[in-house]
């Protein structure tokens, strides 16, 4: 009987030690996410064939970073295929061009950005033109901006009931390079068969997503609600994922989203409000699990929300956190 996927070690080793051409090398580079000291932790990024789970409880920032982190991909001129199945991607183009705003502008100019971005807004929703925006310097090059890695990046907003998972992988086969993919979010996603209870349907969907890494050789990274007793929490863990006990096997790496002033332990509030202040303006990344490096690390990441971006340049936490004791396979 053969088994095509079937090798010694002996072999395994050979075919490692012939030469690579470009598009093999490429091929099996990671994707950059633009945060450090993140994408050092994680060796450089999101690699191929690996599924990613983003979670964290509404407003904690995991489409902005999802986001950002697609943007950084698609400048690098590698394609993306990103899924959000909230938003269209008039409104996806609003928060690319807020964020270039905010990369571009200088201190002196935060009244023209404020200004721009209110247009931004009213372009998003139909009430201000294109033409408007590009008059401005500023609101020109922001659409430059967005305009050059724009080829790159694939926007797909569509109902959940008429969005397959087929659908996302012929599109993130069709370039010549892989497609990182991103979903927000997975409990959206409609399974390929027809089960019952939530749990099942997020056991499919993620099992699919996972197939679909490793079949394409990507990079696939979704976002995942959290339950009610997560909402309630004050930290967000990976238990708290809605159908968690069927993402604890599938996912390679799981990140969790907190904000800072709620993840870390009361000892570190006490007494002292400007501290409590710049907690509030900082979310906690954790790694809960990581198959291909360290977890149990928790790094920290300051908000810029208003314009739709984390501040790229992030530390590693140094404050006791809430039930630190944090899952690792």
């Amino acid at each position: 009987m053969e088994h095509n996927n079937a090798q010694t070690i002996r072999q395994t080793i050979e075919s490692l030690g012939q030469s690579l051409d470009a598009g093999s090398i490429a091929r099996s580079k990671p994707w950059p996410t633009g945060f450090e000291p993140f994408d050092t932790v994680l060796g450089g990024g999101f690699h191929p064939g690996e599924f990613t789970l983003v979670g964290g409880k509404p407003g904690a920032g995991k489409t902005i970073a999802a986001l950002q982190w697609a943007r950084t991909s698609a400048t690098a001129g590698r394609p993306v295929v990103y899924v959000n199945l909230e938003d269209g991607p008039s409104a996806v183009l609003g928060r690319l061009l807020a964020l270039e705003l905010a990369s571009i502008s200088r201190s002196d100019e935060v009244g023209d950005r404020d200004r721009l971005r209110r247009m931004i807004t009213d372009l998003a929703i139909g009430a201000a033109s294109l033409d408007e925006l590009t008059r401005e310097p500023l609101g020109e090059e922001a659409c430059g901006r967005v305009t050059r890695y724009g080829e790159n990046l694939t926007i797909v907003g569509a109902r959940a009931a008429t969005l397959t998972l087929d659908d996302i992988a012929e599109l993130a086969s069709t370039t010549p390079l892989p497609s990182i993919v991103f979903v927000d979010y997975m409990q959206k996603l409609q399974p390929p068969i027809n089960v019952g209870n939530e749990l099942e349907r997020t056991n499919v969907v993620a099992e699919a997503l996972k197939e679909m890494a490793l079949r394409l050789d990507t990079a696939v990274v979704a976002l995942s609600a959290v339950d009610h007793d997560g909402l309630l929490s004050r930290r967000a863990r990976m238990h708290h994922l809605r159908g968690s006990t069927a993402l604890a096997h599938e996912p390679d790496l799981i990140i969790l989203l907190n904000e800072k002033f709620t993840a870390v332990t009361k000892e570190h509030l006490a007494f002292d409000s400007a501290r409590a202040d710049r907690y509030r303006n900082q979310v906690i990344f954790s790694i809960e699990k990581n198959r291909s490096g360290p977890a149990a690390i928790d790094l920290e990441f300051t908000k810029d929300f208003a314009n739709f971006r984390f501040d790229p340049i992030g530390a590693f936490t140094a404050e006791k956190l809430l039930d630190s004791v944090l899952f690792n396979e």
